[in-house]
């Protein structure tokens, strides 16, 4: 849900029921719709675990056993969904003006069952641990901000050269190595062929560094900002 709009309760449940009637083509059943939909609303929620058992014991559910299968077993095209929002945000949030702004974050582990988790540092521990990464996009305008791209982290030697591993995962072959810049520029480039129009792409210095971070990104020299080349819709 973008942010920056009022706190009006029966506008904000207004607006989640547009962006539900957005992405409902992408359930091909009305099961996962639903379950998608209590899935959203438990994670917008002050729930302090944000597992299945939680949310769906937060929408009322006897058992977790329909989120469960939204995330792990039903067939959805993540990517639609990601699209329709995109556009959604862009829609509501758009402006001359705009910013996509980039960062990481990473998601603690305990096992080494999730796809692509390994031991590395997290700013989110603030030391190495066993975890996913992904990488962010977002776009933040006056009129509020809203993710619009998402990408998890695949790390080279400990998943990209392991088959076995990867195909337990569900991890695709055409899904190959590449760096948290390289990953930052497709979807910024992704978001500027969607229409999005950005004068500036921001993030911090891992992306500011990086010689080289996709064809849409222009920076001279290591700093936080890079002007980006505005695509009209």
């Amino acid at each position: 849900m973008a942010a920056g709009h009022s706190g009006d309760p029966d506008r904000w449940r207004a607006m989640f029921d547009q962006v539900m009637a957005r992405i409902a083509g992408t359930f091909g059943r009305v099961e996962p719709r639903a379950a998608a939909r209590s899935y959203l609303l438990g994670l917008l929620t002050g729930v302090e675990r944000k597992n299945c058992r939680q949310l769906a014991e937060r929408a009322g559910h006897k058992r977790p056993g329909p989120l469960q299968r939204l995330l792990g077993y039903a067939r959805w095209d993540a990517d639609a969904v990601r699209d329709d929002l995109r556009s959604y945000a862009a829609e509501h949030l758009g402006t001359d003006d705009a910013v996509l702004v980039v960062d990481e974050t990473a998601f603690l582990k305990k096992g080494r069952s999730s796809a692509e988790v390994q031991r590395q540092y997290t700013g989110t521990a603030g030391r190495i641990e066993n975890a996913q990464v992904g990488v962010f996009l977002a776009l933040a305008t006056p009129r509020g901000r809203a993710l619009i791209d998402r990408r998890l982290y695949l790390p080279e030697h400990s998943w990209s050269t392991d088959p076995e591993r990867r195909c337990e995962t569900g991890i695709p072959e055409t899904v190959e190595f590449a760096t948290k810049p390289r990953l930052a520029g497709e979807m910024n480039t992704a978001a500027l062929d969607a229409g999005i129009a950005a004068s500036w792409v921001t993030g911090d210095e891992a992306y500011g560094q990086a010689p080289t971070c996709g064809p849409s990104w222009k920076h001279a020299a290591p700093a936080t900002c890079w002007p980006s080349p505005v695509r009209p819709g």
